[in-house]
């Protein structure tokens, strides 16, 4: 079975995972009002990191922060196929390369969302608005 990707304009496997990814795709753009040419869905850390094969579920571009600074970096996995501390331990992988503003970890429909607060991130009740967050 296949289901259409909006953002990447094509249909993908209609997996578990890719079923939780589109959850998130669907929110950032209708409740978050994300605009669509910000969001990439399978982000290469290539862009940024020369060598790794890494790829984001998600990242929200930042206009004018640079590819290594995203508005929201987010990373999803299927109910069962995962545990937090693995989920954790992927994006530290993640965060040697980039530095985004919010953070959301997806496990099944069980999120968590962090906020960057200096130099550390700090848990959140939910993830703003993007056109708030940038008034």
């Amino acid at each position: 079975m296949k289901t259409f990707d909006q953002i990447r304009r094509k249909a993908v496997a209609a997996t578990p995972e890719e079923a939780v990814r589109q959850a998130v795709v669907r929110v950032l753009l209708k409740k978050k009002r994300v605009p669509r040419h910000l969001i990439e869905v399978e982000f290469p850390l290539a862009a940024i990191a020369k060598g790794t094969r890494d790829r984001a579920d998600i990242v929200v571009h930042e206009p004018r922060s640079g590819l290594a600074r995203p508005w929201l970096l987010v990373e999803c996995k299927a109910p069962g196929e995962y545990t937090w501390q693995r989920l954790e331990a992927q994006l530290n992988r993640y965060l040697r390369h980039l530095s985004p503003k919010f953070i959301l970890l997806a496990l099944g429909e069980t999120e968590r969302i962090y906020r960057l607060v200096g130099n550390s991130y700090e848990p959140c009740e939910a993830l703003p608005d993007y056109v708030s967050d940038h008034s």
